[in-house]
């Protein structure tokens, strides 16, 4: 499972009428310089994404591991060419922040999804190995969780198909009309850089959006990065598609709520809605036990260990972390 996600290859969307260079690189979904270094101490950060191996040995309680800025974020996506040629306008020391930009931080959040989506797809075949030697009543239940799983990452390989192509055709013609996105830039850099795309099934007052898990249905999508640039951090929320739809409703509940809270409710989206993300270990370290530990059930929330529910996206009762809010900017 492990060889099939260092199976690269270049996701850019047109290689025939711009070849690709030899090499897959290990693409940054976050830069490095200024974005995850902002964050890291001793050259490392902490990943709330788990080995096999501590899932196992925690028994499906893995803690955020540490892990070096050469590698976190990073995946096979694109080749060094491509990497460097899309994302230069959002790699700097600064960042200039328009429509353009915030596109540019939305594809490469899709392109990461479509990447680790159709990995999991291929993986999935060799967990179907995992009941050998098992009594045949252990491989039936093994199978059947299986034959649920598979179909789930079809449907959301199915869905993350559908929004990179919107993708790629805006990046070949350059056309924003349709792509949406906020952005908010805090006055100090959080402890905190991700990058992901989701369904946003409930806002942040814990209103239902859309129903997932329905065949057949075209589900809304939107794109989350959190990054820093010149000592503080920015967050960007994107998408392609109606500008009164589910995505709409996340990025007008996240503006009502107080700017005092707003760093707050960015980490609850996060911890909710990405395994890409990554902490500064000191800040980690500092929590009390008991926050570790709710912090620590948001990454459960849709999977089999626990359902996603509205309370968890609006519950405002815990503050982790606070900022203020320096810009708020829409297109």
């Amino acid at each position: 499972m492990i060889s099939e996600l260092r199976d690269g290859y270049c996701l850019h969307p047109d290689p025939s009428a711009d070849p690709c260079s030899s090499t897959i690189i290990k693409a940054h979904t976050v830069q490095k310089k200024g974005g995850l270094s902002a964050i890291a101490e001793d050259g490392h950060v902490l990943t709330v994404k788990p080995t096999m191996k501590e899932l196992i040995e925690t028994e499906g309680n893995p803690q955020p591991r540490k892990i070096g800025i050469n590698n976190a974020s990073v995946f096979p996506g694109f080749c060094g060419k491509h990497d460097t040629a899309l994302f230069k306008p959002i790699e700097g020391k600064s960042l200039s922040l328009t429509k353009d930009t915030a596109f540019l931080f939305s594809y490469r959040a899709i392109a990461y999804e479509r990447f680790a989506k159709e990995a999991q797809l291929r993986g999935a075949a060799i967990q179907r190995e995992a009941d050998r030697g098992h009594l045949f009543r252990t491989q039936a239940v093994i199978q059947m969780q299986q034959d649920a799983m598979i179909t789930g990452i079809r449907i959301g390989m199915r869905d993350v198909e559908r929004w990179k192509s919107q993708f790629d055709d805006r990046l070949r013609s350059g056309e924003r009309d349709d792509f949406h996105f906020l952005a908010v830039r805090f006055n100090q850099v959080l402890p905190i850089v991700a990058c992901g795309a989701f369904h946003p099934e409930f806002d942040l007052q814990g209103n239902p959006l859309q129903k997932l898990g329905r065949e057949g249905i075209d589900f809304d999508h939107i794109t989350l990065t959190v990054t820093t640039f010149e000592g503080e951090t920015i967050m960007v929320l994107g998408w392609v598609g109606a500008d009164d739809g589910p995505a709409k409703a996340l990025t007008d509940s996240f503006l009502a709520i107080e700017d005092a809270r707003k760093a707050d409710a960015l980490l609850r989206v996060l911890f909710i809605h990405t395994d890409n993300l990554f902490l500064r270990p000191s800040w980690w370290k500092a929590l009390p036990e008991a926050d570790k530990n709710i912090l620590n059930e948001m990454t459960r929330s849709g999977t089999t260990m626990r359902m996603r529910s509205g309370i968890e996206m609006a519950d405002d009762a815990k503050s982790f972390l606070f900022a203020d809010v320096a810009e708020v900017t829409r297109g």
